[in-house]
């Protein structure tokens, strides 16, 4: 058994010892929409809307702020990659199934409130396609009800999950194209 500390753990357990009310995966969720409306943040205005985003009580303390920094250029480069590369960041699959239920709710949750916080998109950037993404994360971001699960749970779970994956990469390069230079 390997005593290395998964991604989700590390960033939990820095997220905890600063008073984060949620979890990496709330946080990755909200960079994830952030970055993929088109929008970028300064290492100040990271530092500062991360640590907003998880209610710390106060700022990242020193020890913190070079993995939360981390944090933000691993997210971005996974997810502009062309190696399609980028994973939802969730706690392992020994995990018990209503805890990662919960924390992909909660990426789908952030990433609705990334995508929002940018307030760069504009009601005449939303096409069918992105409307119907955007209706996918807010229902995912109910979870499942403890009632409603069956055996199917789990194929279901990896089955949204990778939906989730795929969409945020559909989003990010929807608004992250390069533009065509114009002739005037």
């Amino acid at each position: 058994m390997s005593n290395k500390i998964s991604r989700f753990d590390l960033y939990a357990n820095i997220g905890l010892a600063q008073g984060a009310l949620t979890s990496p995966s709330a946080l990755q969720g909200w960079l994830t929409g952030y970055v993929c409306s088109g929008a970028r943040l300064s290492k100040k205005q990271w530092l500062e809307a991360s640590a907003e985003y998880l209610g710390l009580p106060e700022t990242w303390n020193d020890k913190s702020k070079l993995p939360v920094l981390g944090f933000y250029q691993d997210e971005l480069r996974n997810i502009e990659g062309e190696d399609m590369d980028y994973q939802l960041l969730l706690p392992s699959d020994e995990s018990d199934f209503t805890v990662r239920m919960q924390a992909f709710a909660e990426w789908a949750k952030g990433f609705l409130d990334g995508f929002g916080a940018s307030g760069r998109i504009d009601e005449s950037d939303l096409t069918e396609d992105v409307m119907e993404v955007l209706k996918h994360y807010d229902a995912f971001s109910y979870g499942i009800e403890d009632d409603d699960l069956d055996e199917d749970s789990e194929r279901l779970f990896t089955e949204l999950v990778e939906h989730a994956r795929v969409t945020a990469m559909f989003m990010f390069y929807h608004f992250n194209q390069q533009q065509e230079p114009k002739l005037h």
